[in-house]
């Protein structure tokens, strides 16, 4: 496990004031510039800054491409002879600890302890701009949430609940339009079902599922401009609507084996509801296991 480092983070103008970085890239820049104050490079992995930072290593990876394209960062990776990744420098640009890279050590003065001309500032300082990044970005969580609870049919309050799974995804990169077609998707098929209570911000907007509900909703969603195949032997029968609650049960269980460690009242309904639908696909004719 990588040691965090006890150096400050720096920031500068360039990067604070950037319009087009996002308010967690410019975050990450800072985190850069604190672990590569003792060699001038940060060797932190992609994992490792997404445990950091509660997010995907993809995540991680698009706002280091990000930072590169904009010239904030220099990477540098080392390769065997069988073009095996073996090492990865990451350099911040434009900084004190860019201008000796190569030379400095830790026997050297810090160089945030040395008085910057006004284009470096601790990170510390930049809450006020961090805010503003934020609320650009973030819903109108009175007006969501009403929406929220009438497509759904249920009753949430908690804009502190919502705030923590919604703002988790947007800095993702997820947008608004994704939130809404997962939620209309999910509402549309657990609404009236024993699943109903699984219409909630900590399942639909979960770190482990939002991907899979989202693109289970793109897939799901008509395609009226695509032409049909004249091919009929290519065509698959669609599911019938027992068979479609079927497959839905099914899923949903696979995503959340609590379902079958708890006996509360939803739980056991999901259960027996899943235990009557494969009785009658057996009867059917039809496989538990299809």
């Amino acid at each position: 496990m990588e040691e965090k480092p006890n150096y400050y983070s720096i920031l500068t103008a360039d990067v604070r004031y950037d319009k087009e970085l996002k308010a967690n890239e410019k975050l990450l820049f800072s985190e850069i510039t604190a672990l590569a104050n003792k060699y001038g490079y940060c060797t932190a992995s992609n994992g490792y800054l997404a445990d950091l930072y509660d997010v995907k290593k993809t995540t991680v990876s698009h706002w280091l491409i990000h930072l590169k394209e904009k010239n904030y960062i220099r990477i540098e990776i080392e390769r065997n002879d069988k073009k095996e990744i073996i090492s990865r420098k990451i350099y911040p640009v434009s900084t004190p600890i860019a201008q000796k890279s190569n030379r400095y050590s830790t026997n050297e003065q810090d160089p945030i302890a040395q008085k910057s001309k006004g284009n470096i500032t601790s990170i510390n300082n930049i809450n006020s701009e961090v805010d503003k990044e934020n609320k650009k970005d973030r819903f109108d969580y009175d007006k969501f949430i009403s929406w929220f609870n009438e497509i759904t049919g249920r009753s949430f309050s908690s804009k502190a609940l919502f705030k923590k799974y919604i703002n988790a995804r947007l800095n993702e990169g997820f947008t608004k339009e994704d939130i809404a077609k997962v939620v209309t998707f999910k509402a549309g098929k657990w609404k009236d079902t024993e699943m109903k209570e699984y219409l909630r911000p900590n399942t639909l907007f979960a770190l482990s599922h939002f991907d899979n509900y989202l693109q289970e909703a793109k897939e799901g969603l008509p395609e009226p401009q695509k032409k049909k195949s004249n091919t009929s032997s290519a065509h698959h029968p669609e599911r019938t609507e027992e068979e479609e609650r079927l497959y839905q049960l099914r899923l949903y269980a696979s995503e959340h084996p609590e379902i079958y460690e708890s006996d509360t009242e939803g739980n056991i309904a999901i259960r027996e509801e899943l235990e009557r639908l494969e009785r009658n696909r057996v009867k059917g004719g039809g496989s538990p296991t299809e």
